[in-house]
């Protein structure tokens, strides 16, 4: 027996956890190491986002790489989104229908527990770096990370530093110190804005030792203006895109779900998509 096979034999096996992991993350990532993510949970805070019938449908049937959804999206939708990752929202308590909040009041609604019995392949949180309160949300992550740690269970930490409010400005160091501290708090994924231009994400992704994903935040003027968002990041190497509104706010949300499929794991090049 030579030396190198007798080290591959000795080589220890990966831990079931840690298979479960690798999974459940490929679930989300294709083989490019890429993902196409759409957002669905705005109506948790908004009370209004998109509709069962036609926009959450219809983005469900051009089966996106992985969607982002609540936990009565995730129950309901259970047929519907099958062929996708499933990302749950664990986080919120607070929405605004009131006057809003000066702190941070939210919390972990539900346990990983909740989350594995649902099938979801991983979870998310907020994070808000550089907000005066930025203790309880980093707390939340790091709790968090630690649990689904034991169960092999992804985390995504959308990463919003200063929270919301812009409680510091949202520069390219900014935006890159902030996915960094998640993910050193234990996120296996970051989800963050695009600070500036889409080249401006490169810096972000060298800062971040875990893929990082863009999300789209408000509505963007067309959509081809969403297109080349989408195929900028990525070009920049960000890990794909997380986007929400400018997907299911479309005209034909399926439709653009199939554009931006080509955009992050074809590089906007004539390709086909495998759907596996």
């Amino acid at each position: 027996m030579t030396r190198g096979s007798d080290q591959g034999r000795l080589r220890p096996a990966p831990s079931s956890v840690g298979a479960g992991k690798q999974r459940r993350m490929r679930r989300l990532f294709r083989e490019d190491g890429r993902t196409l993510m759409v957002a669905l949970d705005h109506a948790l805070v908004t009370g209004r986002g998109p509709g069962y019938a036609r926009e959450v449908a219809a983005v469900a049937a051009a089966r996106p790489d992985a969607v982002l959804v609540t936990w009565h999206m995730a129950r309901s939708g259970a047929g519907l989104f099958a062929q996708s990752g499933l990302v749950l929202r664990l986080d919120g308590g607070m929405t605004d229908l009131g006057t809003g909040q000066a702190g941070d009041v939210s919390a972990t609604l539900y346990s990983v527990e909740d989350a594995l019995a649902m099938g979801a392949d991983a979870v998310i949180v907020l994070a808000y770096p550089g907000r005066h309160d930025e203790h309880h949300s980093l707390r939340r992550l790091a709790a968090l990370c630690a649990r689904c740690e034991q169960f092999g269970l992804p985390v995504v930490a959308e990463a919003i530093p200063g929270g919301w409010g812009q409680e510091i400005p949202w520069t390219v160091d900014s935006v890159a110190r902030a996915a960094r501290i998640t993910a050193e708090l234990g996120a296996d994924v970051v989800k963050t804005i695009c600070p500036g231009e889409p080249s401006d994400f490169a810096a972000v992704v060298e800062a971040c030792p875990v893929p990082v994903v863009a999300l789209g935040g408000p509505p963007v003027e067309s959509e081809d203006a969403v297109i080349e968002l989408a195929r900028g990041v990525v070009r920049a190497g960000a890990a794909g895109i997380a986007f929400g509104r400018n997907v299911w706010g479309a005209a034909d949300p399926a439709t653009m779900v199939r554009r931006l499929e080509e955009a992050v794991h074809c590089d906007g090049s004539a390709a086909a998509v495998d759907h596996g």
